[in-house]
């Protein structure tokens, strides 16, 4: 079977692997600090803090700009349930923006005219979308109109880059955006096995988005809260206001409430080899896109994805739109392709659809870009391993049918 989506792993990830399997540290160790400063130094971010998976880490985003509950967040329907859930998670109220029908990311301009009728939300989080970054300069300008904070859920977008006033801007920079989160997926463009990164250019986030991802614990006796500690000898040590005192090897101090979102160096082993070939990957998976696009440009029945102007996309998903009025093409489509062991996949259902969300919307609230487009979407393989021969029978066969 040939699937949509396929992590790519060289003899050189597996020995990284081994390398960690045979230190002292599997996890919490010296691979997660070279991880994270390789996605610094590749983004240009000033702060870049390696968790489980993306999830973990817009969870701790929205905890670290101090979502709470009585607030909104927004984000698109077209998007991994994460994006929307980790607004839940902080007990705030969800909304959604409709996408803009071109670039499937956020609309600005829904997003204002949404803003304008219900007010600022607390948080916006817009998702580039298959690797195309969303307008985030415009968004990061309705920020600081409107005064709201920004996530970009990077999570399909590592490696794509953006032109704003003719500079050059990397997804997960931070220039247009207080926060920033990678998935490290195995479908995705760099892999970690699973694992994800939060990013950001403010010291005082990343302080909590670490905390926030770490039980909430500080060990540093600087940042110490008041308190006072005997030790077996009894005497005083961690008091912060007391510059002579002795902070013992083993004290930490739980200052919120935290998660254990950490992140092992096996893990981070794998995906900083990963990165010393981003490159390269990007290069196969453009290729591969080019290729498609070439194939199905004279092809009727199918629109090709629009590559906005200002954007160098790192193509996560190449997905193909049906133009006509045959609602059951999708699913003969995607038999047909299991037949001929293609698998395809559909990114995504709307999440306002599903039926947790579903009863927390009125029924005649309707997102048409974004319920136009899941009606008309197919996901077809593209990652760096598919052979010239499996991408000429993905080809073929589409045009047949």
């Amino acid at each position: 079977m040939i699937p949509y989506g396929k992590q790519h792993i060289t003899q050189e990830d597996i020995d990284e692997v081994i390398k960690v399997l045979k230190s002292e540290y599997l996890t919490s160790g010296p691979a997660v600090t070279k991880f994270e400063d390789i996605v610094k130094e590749f983004t240009g971010a000033k702060h870049a803090i390696a968790l489980t998976n993306a999830t973990s880490g817009l969870h701790v985003a929205c905890l670290a700009l101090g979502l709470k509950k009585g607030e909104i967040g927004v984000t698109v329907p077209i998007s991994f349930l994460a994006s929307s859930n980790c607004i839940i998670y902080c007990g705030a109220d969800v909304k959604f923006v409709d996408i803009d029908p071109e670039t499937v990311c956020m609309s600005p301009k829904k997003l204002e005219e949404f803003i304008i009728k219900n007010g600022s939300p607390k948080v916006v989080i817009p998702v580039d979308f298959a690797g195309i970054p969303a307008d985030l300069p415009k968004i990061w300008e309705l920020a600081k109109k409107y005064k709201f904070r920004v996530i970009e859920d990077a999570s399909h977008s590592v490696g794509s880059t953006y032109t704003h006033e003719d500079k050059v801007y990397k997804c997960g920079d931070c220039k247009h955006a207080d926060l920033a989160v990678f998935s490290f997926h195995p479908v995705k463009t760099v892999t970690a096995g699973e694992g994800g990164m939060v990013l950001t250019n403010d010291d005082e986030l990343a302080k909590k988005v670490r905390m926030y991802a770490n039980h909430g614990m500080e060990r540093s006796l600087e940042n110490f809260q008041t308190w006072e500690i005997n030790n077996n000898n009894g005497k005083l040590i961690g008091t912060s206001d007391d510059s002579k005192s002795e902070k013992a090897p083993w004290l930490y101090q739980q200052q919120l409430l935290g998660f254990n979102y950490r992140i092992t160096d096996i893990q981070c082993a794998l995906g900083a080899s990963q990165f010393k070939r981003i490159n390269q990957t990007i290069e196969k998976r453009r290729k591969i896109f080019h290729a498609y696009q070439e194939a199905f440009k004279k092809n009727k029945n199918i629109q090709c994805p629009i590559v906005p102007h200002n954007t160098d996309p790192a193509w996560h998903l190449y997905i193909i739109r049906y133009i006509g009025d045959d609602i059951e093409w999708r699913i003969r489509t995607c038999n047909f392709l299991r037949e001929n062991n293609i698998f395809s996949q559909v990114h995504y259902i709307p999440i306002h659809l599903q039926p947790w969300y579903k009863g927390k919307y009125k029924k005649n609230e309707k997102f048409i870009a974004s319920e136009n487009f899941y009606d008309s979407c197919l996901s077809i393989p593209l990652f760096p391993d598919l052979t010239d021969a499996e991408l000429k029978k993905v080809i073929d066969l589409i045009n047949k049918i």
